[in-house]
């Protein structure tokens, strides 16, 4: 278990790393810090490369949607979680970034599983929010959701080489104000004097997926008129996030190395890479989407080991699928 929790820390930074900007700049060259780049100096674009570790994600329609409305409790950027739930319909335009403008005709009655071991299905005869939260609420209240167990392996462990905090803003494409505000946290928490190094992580663990059946005879009683076209969410699957930066005095290959092997035995070795490095941690779990603000390598281990918290807490979305009302198709975000 502890094998498998260092292993995933080695991707987790490897994903966020990839994809930031540029604030102080590390020149690669191994010994030598961290310093600020002249204003005066062009820069090479930054390209976010990721060290995967575990990737469990497929091409199956899922659109992730883990990262676009997280806010950070006790900073400025709060979290803005839309109001979705599973048979809600959205003009094309807002489905998966906004979603906001909802479609509120009247709908059929739909089947909702929960993709429990033993799943669990129930109808939802008034298709709307209150009632979906009603229904999740049986639902975790249930026998069958007794032969749940939330999983201790994640779903996307990656790290990536970061180079300098600006370029954390780039790792979060559908979110840079999280991404601004973690680039404001790392510059207030990190001495960059003496950095040769800095890694962002990412941890996914996925939990379960409801979805409902697909309405053969159309979902709408009658179909609303729209000069878009129209899309409503078929599945959405819940689970919890990490994201975290390590500002180290030794080299990125280093740092990854120090948490595939045991990275708690080395931050607790006085010798060791992890030991006198900092972390700066992100963790989100609830379905209010604001992360937790952390700063200790303890802190990551136990989210590691406990990411449901014994089963108290479901996670928020970070998955959805989306189907055309009007021939039920798939929607990916290139169509």
């Amino acid at each position: 278990m502890r094998k498998f929790l260092f292993f995933l820390l080695c991707t987790v930074t490897s994903y966020l790393l990839a994809s930031c900007e540029k604030e102080e700049h590390l020149d690669g060259k191994g010994d030598k810090p961290l310093v600020d780049t002249p204003k005066d100096t062009i820069q090479e674009e930054f390209l976010l490369k990721w060290d995967t570790f575990i990737d469990d994600s497929n091409d199956n329609g899922e659109i992730f949607i883990g990262t676009q409305y997280l806010g950070i409790q006790g900073w400025s950027h709060l979290a803005t979680p839309p109001y979705i739930y599973i048979g809600a319909v959205f003009p094309e335009s807002t489905f998966t970034t906004t979603f906001d403008k909802e479609i509120v005709g009247k709908k059929k009655p739909i089947y909702l599983t929960f993709d429990f071991p033993d799943p669990y299905i129930t109808s939802m005869e008034t298709v709307k929010g209150s009632e979906y939260l009603q229904k999740i609420k049986e639902a975790i209240s249930s026998k069958e959701y007794q032969s749940y167990t939330s999983p201790q392996r994640p779903h996307i462990v990656k790290f990536a080489e970061l180079k300098s905090l600006s370029n954390i803003e780039s790792c979060f494409p559908y979110n840079k104000d999280f991404g601004n505000t973690l680039k404001k946290i790392a510059l207030q928490e990190f001495n960059v004097e003496n950095i040769k190094s800095l890694c962002i992580g990412e941890v996914i663990f996925k939990g379960f997926t409801t979805s409902m059946d697909v309405p053969s005879n159309g979902l709408f009683i009658n179909e609303p008129t729209s000069s878009e076209k129209l899309i409503y969410i078929r599945s959405l699957t819940y689970g919890v996030s990490a994201y975290f930066i390590v500002a180290s005095e030794a080299p990125y290959k280093e740092v990854l190395t120090a948490f595939k092997d045991s990275f708690m035995d080395d931050y607790n070795n006085p010798k060791g890479v992890l030991h006198n490095s900092k972390i700066i941690l992100l963790t989100t779990s609830d379905i209010n989407q604001e992360a937790e603000v952390k700063a200790t390598f303890n802190d990551l281990n136990n989210f590691l080991k406990n990411p449901f918290m014994g089963g108290n807490i479901y996670g928020y979305p970070i998955y959805c699928t989306g189907f055309y009302v009007k021939n039920n198709k798939i929607f990916t975000r290139e169509s």
